[in-house]
């Protein structure tokens, strides 16, 4: 890897990405219980608080490493799943205002809900930027150590589930709700939604940059994110429903995350 020559990039990533996205993981993955007090709205159901912060620290693992790649190399593998995390969670925090905690009597509880609608309302532009200015081309490295072909169409089939998850959930909520394995109100639906959103579009742009090189870091991400869901799922296993017919289809796709990330991390020929 070569560290990127763009000092915005380095910046950005490291004083501003990497500790929102820490911090954000704090609030929900280990104050699953408390979001009443040290997140933006209440979460009822601790599984779902902890879901998304799952999410943040898996998005961790490619902020960190992208500070070490070229603006294009970052931008092409994960400009657009950024865009679509942030677009769909500040389209979802504008459409459920009324929930969040801009009344609360505790200070700290106000500030990190302005700081979360402030974050929602910004960085879904700056991400766009980004990946306008530097994601939507190609160069020679795109395809130049192609990826196992079973791993590529194991990213088409999570592509598939998460993308139309993702927009049942966010589009007409009330037609998933009934049938997901736990709890959810059509606010946490949608930032759920977000996540399947993110996880299906890496697939997509990883099968299109097809190269093990260059798609390592979000890869690893995705790694991450399936193995501390099923540490939420451990957590939190009385939460969820095995009665409900999605109930299965979740754990399937988490393994699948698995056996296509944890092996193709180590793949170097097709």
């Amino acid at each position: 890897m070569s560290k990127t020559n763009t000092p915005f990039t380095r910046w950005f990533v490291r004083f501003v990405a990497l500790p929102l996205l820490f911090i954000a993981g704090v609030q929900l993955f280990i104050l699953s219980e408390q979001t009443d007090v040290y997140f933006a709205w209440t979460i009822s159901l601790p599984l779902t608080a902890a879901f998304l912060g799952a999410g943040y620290w898996s998005a961790m693992v490619v902020a960190y490493r992208n500070w070490w790649e070229t603006p294009n190399v970052a931008a092409r593998t994960t400009g657009l799943t950024s865009l679509a995390a942030t677009g769909i969670l500040g389209i979802a925090t504008f459409l459920h205002l009324n929930k969040f905690h801009l009344n609360s009597p505790e200070l700290l509880t106000r500030f990190v809900t302005w700081v979360w609608i402030i974050v929602y309302a910004v960085t879904p532009f700056l991400f766009l930027w980004i990946w306008l200015a530097f994601g939507r081309g190609k160069d020679e490295t795109v395809g130049a150590t192609p990826l196992p072909t079973w791993v590529r169409y194991g990213n088409l089939f999570q592509a598939f589930v998460m993308i139309a998850a993702s927009l049942l959930l966010f589009l007409i909520p009330g037609s998933l709700i009934p049938f997901w394995p736990w709890e959810l109100t059509p606010l946490t639906a949608r930032a759920v939604s977000a996540w399947f959103m993110a996880y299906g579009l890496a697939c997509l742009t990883i099968n299109r940059e097809n190269n093990v090189s260059n798609t390592l870091s979000a890869r690893m991400s995705l790694l991450a994110f399936c193995v501390l869901q099923l540490i939420v799922l451990a957590r939190y296993f009385s939460s969820f429903d095995l009665s409900k017919p999605l109930a299965w289809v979740y754990v399937l796709i988490m393994g699948v995350g698995l056996v296509v990330n944890a092996p193709s991390l180590f793949s170097r020929q097709r």
